[in-house]
């Protein structure tokens, strides 16, 4: 039997999609009379869901940003950024928000909730939060310049969503601690650091990594200064001897 061409259902398989693509962003008469301007998303970040890139620094950005932009009358901070996302989320990103359903967001509220629940999923929070309970403090590494507290403030930055307080935080800190740097904050603490109260805890610390970084610096330029006047008469005895 042959193929007819004009078969129906046959045509069909072949048919473009003839409608247009639907927004999952609900559009307000509000955010109708707002326009993103080419400049503003110029200077935007954009999201692609990389293993490099933090949800929560992107949403933080973003939103400090369009924050800040002239407004027409009767819309909101709110209206502006639900018109903008879906200019900045590319890749894997942009390809999630053309799947969801029709005007299924109409609050940025619902938006962050499913976007963070998305590319920042519980499993996600779980890891990096044993990375910060498991940190510990490496023999040859200062509590100063380049230091631990550096990096385990860094471990706390990844996650903005631990919710531990400072208490914890502090306690955690300490128990990752070498021995030494233990004994170097009771002593600076005049008790166990871990019963000191909070905000002397934080002025201890704070005073404490201070002090290193500015002897590990001193050192620095010692070292580098005594390391240029070698060098300088090296250089001498080369020049005597020819």
């Amino acid at each position: 039997m042959a193929l007819n061409d004009n078969d129906s259902g046959i045509g069909s398989l072949h048919a473009h999609d003839e409608r247009e693509p639907t927004h999952a962003i609900a559009a307000t008469p509000w955010m109708r009379t707002i326009a993103i301007k080419s400049g503003v998303l110029a200077v935007l970040s954009h999201f692609y869901d990389l293993s490099k890139e933090c949800p929560y620094a992107f949403l933080e950005e973003f939103c400090r940003y369009c924050d800040i932009q002239p407004l027409p009358a009767g819309s909101t901070s709110e209206d502006y950024r639900l018109k903008a996302i879906p200019f900045v989320l590319k890749g894997e990103a942009g390809v999630w928000l053309s799947r969801l359903p029709e005007e299924s967001i109409r609050t940025w509220a619902e938006f962050r909730m499913i976007f963070l629940y998305h590319f920042f999923p519980a499993s996600k929070t779980s890891a990096l939060k044993r990375e910060i309970t498991e940190a510990r403090q490496e023999y040859d590494e200062p509590l100063g310049q380049y230091s631990y507290w550096d990096r385990f403030q860094g471990l706390l930055q990844a996650c903005p969503n631990h919710k531990m307080g400072e208490r914890e935080i502090y306690s955690i800190f300490y128990g990752g601690l070498t021995v030494d740097s233990k004994n170097d904050l009771n002593l600076t603490a005049q008790r166990d650091f871990p019963k000191t109260a909070i905000s002397q805890a934080k002025n201890i610390l704070e005073r404490m990594i201070e002090a290193k970084r500015s002897y590990e610096t001193s050192r620095g330029q010692y070292r580098r200064g005594t390391v240029h006047a070698a060098e300088a008469r090296n250089d001498e005895k080369l020049e005597a001897r020819f």
